[in-house]
């Protein structure tokens, strides 16, 4: 009886032993190959306890299965629970977390001083006043460290010389500035932030050399105010990249230096200012149905019950007025047939209609009146100051030729010589995994590419699940590369050791029609790993919204994109693909790419387009302008 328990224990070990030294996915491959007895089986019954309750095994997934929404290794994954003293507990699939609230910091602000001037005083009254008036510790004027560099050194290097004041008082071009100033609402910025402090102390703008010290403080403050416009029109009012960590613009602010030359070279320095807004068409597009829609009276629209074609009701006119000013045809009509719902206006709710995503009835039903309130109210007007923000954060230059991408409109257009000669559908990022805002240059394209998976995925998909299941990657038919090259299988990797998802090893999805990339790579090499790509799941094209990516940008019609930026024919793509060869193209022509984020944006026939603010960054601004206009205060 003993012997044969003894039997039975070594037996037992040796197989316990065996078990451990097999990968969970090679048991798992074995289970299948002998399905009469398990090794889950055949353990309780040498150790009692009657065999496990039947489950089914999903863990198995046939090689080219569908990579259907992008988050192919976010499946759960259900596998034979084997009987022991420590039960297998299920990973959790880490997803990207969203971004956390806004905290803006604005620029800090000092005093606008220069207490270490060594200089000798100016023998002019004015001059000295302005060398004093630097000199001091208790100035007024408020001012960033780069302002205060680049007015210190213009005074020091011009002898402290006016700019704007003389012995009389302020001249025509210090006033024909303030004029420009009080019209900053024009541009979508503030009138306030602009106007001098020190102009309170004024009774009146000519005064006498009695008044040298006055004097002084307003040509500093003048010129501080004229920088801050200048660096506001160049480059912004906010740091985009302190609003969100998918920003990475360095708009391009006005040398500050070189701003201060101009305003003492200009005849006309309030022409010099009004030359650093944006000179995208975009930006007259939008400050033009800024004004209108300010003059706009945004009464309640009370109207019958229905409007039939050709019927007569006042409500009419207003309509008539706000779909003139979002661009859908002029306010051309005459005055007593304003309020008649023609066949002309008809068409145009029609196309209103259909931009906005409601059933186009081409009359002005309740949903129509709420989208057209909602564009030229209150928030159409804030929705146009942040655009026309994000204009000053472009390029100045965008390239003769340019690839501009509209994260919200979920859009691609190519541009060549200022005319747009294409576009296309295309999927971000979702809202937890948003693409980037930047600007790069198009260098190669790849067709057949086979697929890298990325960090990001690696740590928040991946390393979960091969950490229960090992031999996952050689299942699904993906390479596990070493650092030179060599092919490794996935069940020989130790990935429980690679919590933080920093593998030392490439994970590539070979070329085929299930590779994620599907046919076509566009590469514009970036440190976030954006490019753009083909997607065997053409299906999600044809939703509304389509932020669904990792980050990347999917392209619709990836060969037709080909075609355009090599200059070759339909043909030539094709025999490209149909080789079944990866293989790497340059893109000989210089061509801009432009990644960017505008909620509201002009087409070419004049329409204004608004766009849901599917990552947020609208209400990020508006906390943003809040911040700052409470630290002015």
């Amino acid at each position: 009886m003993e012997i044969c328990w003894v039997r039975k224990l070594l037996v037992a070990a040796a197989i316990v032993a065996g078990f451990l030294f097999v990968g969970p996915s090679d048991a798992a491959q074995r289970d299948r190959d002998t399905p009469g007895v398990s090794t889950c089986d055949f353990l309780c019954r040498v150790f009692g306890g009657g065999r496990p309750k039947e489950r089914p095994d999903y863990s198995y997934r046939k090689r080219g299965s569908a990579y259907d929404d992008g988050n192919f290794f976010t499946r759960p994954v259900k596998r034979k629970k084997v009987q022991g003293k420590r039960p297998i507990t299920p990973v959790q699939i880490v997803e990207e977390r969203p971004e956390p609230p806004l905290i803006y910091e604005p620029e800090k602000l000092e005093i606008l001083t220069a207490a270490d001037l060594s200089e000798a005083i100016p023998e002019a009254p004015l001059a000295a006043a302005i060398y004093s008036e630097l000199k001091s510790r208790k100035s007024a004027i408020r001012v960033t460290a780069g302002e205060r560099k680049a007015l210190v050194d213009f005074y020091r290097q011009n002898g402290f010389r006016a700019v704007w004041v003389s012995g009389h008082g302020l001249g025509e071009r210090g006033r024909s500035v303030l004029r420009l100033f009080e019209t900053a609402a024009e541009d979508g910025m503030t009138p306030e932030d602009y106007r001098p402090p020190t102009l309170a102390l004024f009774d009146d703008l000519a005064v006498s050399d009695k008044d040298v010290g006055l004097l002084a403080r307003l040509d500093l403050d003048l010129s501080a105010r004229a920088l801050r416009y200048a660096r506001h029109a160049s480059g912004g009012r906010l740091t985009p990249n302190k609003l969100t960590k998918y920003n990475d613009i360095s708009p391009q602010t006005v040398d500050l230096a070189a701003a201060m030359r101009a305003f003492v070279r200009s005849p006309h320095p309030s022409d010099y200012l009004k030359s650093l807004q944006p000179s995208h068409p975009a930006y007259a597009v939008f400050k033009k149905a800024l004004a209108g829609l300010r003059e706009l009276k945004a009464e309640m629209i009370r109207r019958s019950e229905s409007v039939a074609h050709g019927q007569d009701d006042p409500p009419i006119a207003l309509v008539r007025r706000q779909l003139a000013l979002l661009g859908y045809g002029e306010d051309d009509v005459l005055p007593d047939e304003e309020t008649i719902l023609d066949d002309l206006l008809s068409k145009r709710l029609t196309t209103f209609q259909t931009d906005a995503g409601i059933m186009p009835t081409g009359l002005p039903d309740a949903a129509t009146i709420a989208a057209l309130d909602n564009r030229t109210g209150s928030s159409g007007i804030t929705g146009l100051i942040y655009n026309m923000e994000r204009l000053r954060w472009l390029p100045k230059n965008l390239g003769e030729r340019y690839v501009l991408v509209n994260q919200a409109a979920f859009s691609l257009k190519v541009v060549d010589d200022g005319r747009e000669v294409w576009r296309t559908k295309v999927i971000v990022g979702k809202p937890n995994s948003q693409t980037f805002a930047f600007s790069d240059n198009m260098e190669r394209i790849v067709f057949n590419p086979s697929w890298g998976v990325p960090p990001s995925i690696m740590k928040n998909e991946m390393i979960p699940r091969l950490r229960r299941d090992p031999g996952y990657l050689d299942r699904i038919g993906y390479r596990v590369l070493t650092p030179n090259g060599k092919i490794i299988h996935s069940r020989s990797v130790p990935w429980w050791k690679y919590k933080d998802g920093k593998v030392p090893y490439l994970i590539q999805q070979p070329p085929g029609d299930d590779n994620a990339l599907g046919e076509v790579k566009f590469l514009f090499p970036n440190i976030h790993s954006i490019y753009m790509h083909d997607t065997p799941t053409r299906d999600l094209f044809q939703k509304p919204v389509r932020a669904l990516s990792h980050g990347c940008v999917r392209v619709e019609n990836p060969r037709e994109f080909a075609e355009l930026l090599l200059g070759v024919g339909a043909d030539d793509i094709a025999a490209r693909i149909d080789s079944g060869t990866s293989k790497e193209t340059p893109v000989l022509r210089e061509t801009a790419v432009h990644l960017t984020y505008f909620t509201i944006w002009p087409e070419d026939d004049g329409r204004i387009l608004y766009y849901d603010d599917v990552y947020g960054r609208d209400e990020r601004m508006q906390r943003a302008f809040t911040t700052v206009a409470i630290a002015s205060r």
